[in-house]
Parts: structure tokens; C-alpha cells; sequence
């Protein structure tokens, strides 16, 4: 178990890494750490220290703790060489990070014609649609609307969407592999409601993911945007040229 000072500077480090104090706020006291955490000041001190340490944070004498800069986040390769982008964010970048997902919701709704056309089925055919926001080592990085056909799986758990990958158990539960997908890229700006969910300041850049996902039969059971924080993700291409 790690020492109580480690988890109050790794809590403090997070909350500055997600912008709950930008660059040059004020931090809480110590007398306020200490009694949000029931620990001695003695102990807020070291955790404090060490984000001195790490250059985050300055004291000033009779002023306080400010934040003196944030440090910069891992950036994440998507669709990095010798790796397979239909597998999903799960398994494609599980090496990379611990990814969690926070469900927003995980509804049926009648197709649409949008989604009609993507799935060949009538616009009252009921999908389900899903919100997720994924997490990588506890931090926001992307929100990610889903839409599945209930035709393709009937019943989606809260469970499977929170604690394990959809496309796995897709794959189970069709006894097939994913075939391939297909993406449109374009570059945006996050709105007030998704800079909420992600913590981040509004117009913050976005890297846009329109998708669709087919099993090895060609049925397409995918549809989905995802909307994925700019300063954490990089797009990766490679091309070879034949003589």
C-alpha cells in the first residue's frame, strides 16, 4: 500500500495534470489537505516537497502554494505500426496505459436513417446506443459514442461496457472475429458539455474519429465517433512505395 503522503501528491499531481488548478492558481492549504485527508500537516508537507521537487508547484512565503507548471502528458500513437486499429482502444493500446471506461449511458433507440443506412435495416430497427468516456491511467482522454444493432447482439451489459472490451465480447458473443473498419479523421473543437465530462478548458483541440466496424462475415455491428483529446493523441501512417 503506498504511503499516505504518495496518494495525496499523486492526487494533487492529477488535478493539475486535468486543469482543476491551472498554472498559477493556488493550490489547497495545508491545513485544508490535512483535514480533507485526516493527516498531520507534517505529512501534507512531504507530499507537497515533492511536487516542488517535480517543479509543479511553488511555495510563497505568507501567499501559499501556486501551481508553476503543468507537466506534459503521454501522447498516444493511434493505429502505431505493427498494431491492428480494428481491434479497438482496449487492446490496441493496452500496453500503453492502464484504459478504464466511466459509462454515461447505455440506451435503445430506433436506428434513424443515418444509421439505417450503415447497418441495411429499417430506421425503426432498435440499436443500442452508448456513451462512454475512456480513461487512460485514471485520466479523461476521449468520450466515444457507440451504436450496435440489437440484431447483431441482443443484450449489452453495463458491466461488459465499464470493465472489459466491447470487442471482445462482440466476438464472443458472434463467434466471430472483427473483419476491419473503416475511418474518417478530421480535426474539431470540444464543446462546453464535452470539455466537462473531460475536465479540460472548452475549444481544447480534438482529434475526430468517424467509424465503422465489420465482423469477418462483412456484417457491419459498429458505428461510432469518437471524440479524443488532442494533446494526448497522434495519428500514425506509413506508406511504401513499389518501384
Amino acid at each position: 500500500m503506498k504511503p499516505v503522503y504518495v496518494l495525496i501528491r499523486d492526487t494533487l499531481k492529477r488535478d493539475i495534470q486535468n486543469q482543476k488548478y491551472p498554472v498559477g492558481s493556488l493550490i489547497p492549504s495545508e491545513r485544508e489537505l490535512a483535514q480533507t485527508y485526516q493527516v498531520t500537516r507534517a505529512t501534507v508537507q512531504k507530499a507537497i516537497t515533492h511536487l516542488e521537487q517535480e517543479g509543479l508547484v511553488k511555495k510563497i512565503v505568507g501567499k501559499g502554494t501556486f501551481v508553476s507548471r503543468t507537466f506534459a502528458p503521454p501522447v498516444y500513437l493511434l493505429n502505431p505500426e505493427g498494431k491492428n486499429s480494428a481491434l479497438g482502444v482496449t487492446q490496441e493500446l493496452s500496453e500503453k496505459a492502464t484504459i478504464t471506461s466511466q459509462l454515461i449511458y447505455n440506451v435503445r433507440q430506433p436506428a434513424g436513417e443515418l444509421l439505417a443506412s450503415q447497418f441495411g435495416v429499417n430506421a425503426d430497427e432498435p440499436v443500442h446506443a452508448i456513451r462512454r468516456i475512456r480513461l487512460f491511467d485514471g485520466v479523461p482522454a476521449l468520450i466515444e459514442d457507440s451504436y450496435i444493432p440489437r440484431s447483431v447482439v441482443a443484450v449489452i451489459d453495463n458491466d461488459t461496457l465499464e470493465n472489459h472490451s466491447l470487442y471482445t465480447f462482440i466476438e464472443n458473443a458472434c463467434q466471430q472475429k472483427i473483419g476491419g473498419t473503416d475511418s474518417e479523421i478530421s480535426a474539431s473543437l470540444f464543446n462546453q458539455e464535452m470539455a466537462r465530462l473531460l475536465r479540460i478548458p472548452v475549444n481544447s483541440p480534438m482529434l475526430h474519429i468517424k467509424e465503422r466496424t465489420w465482423l469477418a462475415d462483412g456484417t457491419i455491428f459498429n458505428y461510432s465517433w469518437s471524440y479524443n483529446r488532442g494533446d494526448l493523441f497522434r495519428m500514425h501512417s506509413r506508406k511504401i512505395l513499389t518501384p
